[in-house]
C-alpha cells in the first residue's frame, strides 16, 4: 500500500502470473474464450460475453473485453 500520494513505486520487482488464455472459440455463437490456468472456461466472463453477444457487439469488442478481464485476473 502507498503511504504517501506522490510516493514512487519500485515495479521492477512486480511479477504477473502467465496464467489463463484468451482464445477463438470454434462456435459462432461463441467466438471467443476466457481460460483459466486448468484450460477450463472461467464461468462469469463467458456469461458476460455471452450477454455483449446477445446485445449486438462484435467479436472484435468481446476480445477486447476478454483481454482485459484476462489482465485483471493475471493481476488480481
Amino acid at each position: 500500500m502507498i503511504d504517501e500520494v506522490g510516493e514512487d513505486r519500485d515495479l521492477s520487482m512486480l511479477v504477473v502470473a502467465a496464467v489463463g488464455a484468451v482464445e477463438a472459440g470454434s462456435d459462432l455463437w461463441e467466438p471467443v474464450r476466457l481460460i483459466d490456468g486448468d484450460n477450463e472456461p472461467v464461468a462469469p466472463v463467458m456469461a458476460f460475453l455471452r450477454e455483449l453477444q446477445a446485445s449486438g457487439r462484435s467479436a472484435a469488442t468481446q476480445r477486447s473485453y476478454a483481454m482485459d478481464l484476462l489482465r485483471w485476473f493475471r493481476f488480481g
